[in-house]
């Protein structure tokens, strides 16, 4: 084990990937610390940014590998570009091409690697249409006894491994840095802990005694719902915690995917394929019915005082006559309860989010194919006259 300088290139922020002979390595983490992988194994580096100074121990001894010659040689660092067009070349330290030759050696040994980011890639692409036509299967079941959900603290403990220490007591600005990471940890740790205590306290006590508490629960987990096209929601309680009021602007259709991407497996690129304006429209209107879907989902398995909800939903056109914006309401419904409780939370996969709300009082005026036109929502003396029917 020994000191020693050594330059880096970076391909991305905490991220490097090396070709060599010995074959392909990657390598993670901010600066002064990393982790590479490679074929000669796992290694922990550490070092002193600013420096050239760097300590490297192998991670995983393994005794009984053996090495070739070639293991011995010096690599550099290349990327592998996929353009918003779907076209793929690497490139090297520099940003600049390979030549043919290079390009055609490195797709020879490394042709799986290569077809792996590929496919990668192009599953990124196509989640976010993913997203919106399977949002629905994620609707929490309805419950009266809510539980509080555990949320650990994420970020470990820091533990200085051998290198860090050494540098430590060689350099004391070194030692200070971890001993306040420490202690910014241990903080961070202690106020995490304090808002879950009052978190768990609120949504399985104060949630049945207080429309602050209740309020406070719905914003919660409304805000942590990663929407693949996000809404905005208000809601009113009024003075009963048995009916809720919400309006939701739906998000514009403009921002629905227009392509689809596959990887060929004879080509080192993605290629799409347009979706017609029907599919979109078709797409656009399931999502509109799961966002529903979910925000009546998240009342009746949090909010357990809650019976019976308006949900009203409306987005902003322009009017003709000025130019102005205004809201335009498409979609309101009403819906109880007892009646949502008997949908079948276990077969989501099964289910129509656009027929869902038929089984509620409904108020719609949509084509098949997800055409959508203007309408008068529930108002909140309609509400009362089904309460108390």
């Amino acid at each position: 084990m020994a000191f020693r300088f050594q330059r880096r290139i970076r391909i991305a922020p905490g991220i490097r990937l090396n070709i060599s002979k010995s074959g392909i390595g990657l390598s993670a983490g901010p600066r002064g610390a990393s982790l590479s992988v490679g074929r000669r194994g796992v290694y922990g580096n550490a070092g002193i940014p600013g420096t050239g100074l760097s300590y490297r121990e192998k991670l995983n001894n393994n005794n009984n590998r053996s090495r070739s010659a070639g293991e011995r040689g010096g690599g550099s660092a290349i990327k592998f570009v996929v353009d918003s067009d779907g076209s793929a070349e690497l490139r090297n330290a520099d940003g600049l091409k390979l030549s043919n030759r290079e390009t055609a050696a490195v797709k020879k040994n490394y042709g799986s690697q290569l077809r792996a980011i590929l496919g990668e890639e192009c599953e990124k692409r196509n989640n976010a249409l993913k997203a919106l036509t399977t949002f629905h299967h994620l609707l929490p079941k309805p419950t009266r006894s809510p539980t509080y959900e555990t949320s650990r603290y994420s970020l470990p403990e820091p533990s200085p491994g051998l290198a860090a220490r050494l540098l430590a007591a060689i350099f004391p600005p070194y030692k200070r840095k971890l001993i306040e990471d420490s202690e910014y940890w241990l903080s961070a740790k202690n106020a995490h802990d304090g808002h879950e205590r009052e978190r768990k306290m609120r949504e399985e006590h104060e949630v049945f005694l207080s429309i602050e508490a209740m309020e406070k629960v719905l914003t919660d987990y409304l805000g942590e719902i990663e929407w693949p096209q996000e809404p905005a929601i208000d809601f009113d309680f009024g003075e009963s915690n048995k009916t809720l009021a919400i309006d939701v602007l739906l998000p514009s259709d403009e921002g629905i995917p227009d392509e689809e991407w596959s990887a060929p497996s004879n080509q080192y690129r993605l290629t799409s394929k347009k979706i017609s304006t029907s599919k979109r429209r078709e797409i656009y209107r399931d999502y509109v019915h799961s966002i529903l879907m979910r925000v009546v989902g998240e009342i009746y398995a949090r909010l357990p005082t809650v019976e019976h909800v308006m949900l009203s939903a409306y987005r902003e056109v322009v009017n003709p006559s000025n130019g102005n914006n205004q809201d335009e309401y498409i979609i309101s419904v009403i819906v109880h309860r007892d009646r949502w409780e008997s949908m079948s939370f276990s077969r989501l996969k099964k289910i129509d989010p656009v027929e869902v709300f038929a089984e509620h009082l409904l108020v719609r005026k949509m084509t098949k194919t997800g055409i959508f036109k203007a309408i008068t929502p529930f108002s909140m003396e309609q509400l009362d006259e089904q309460i108390f029917q």
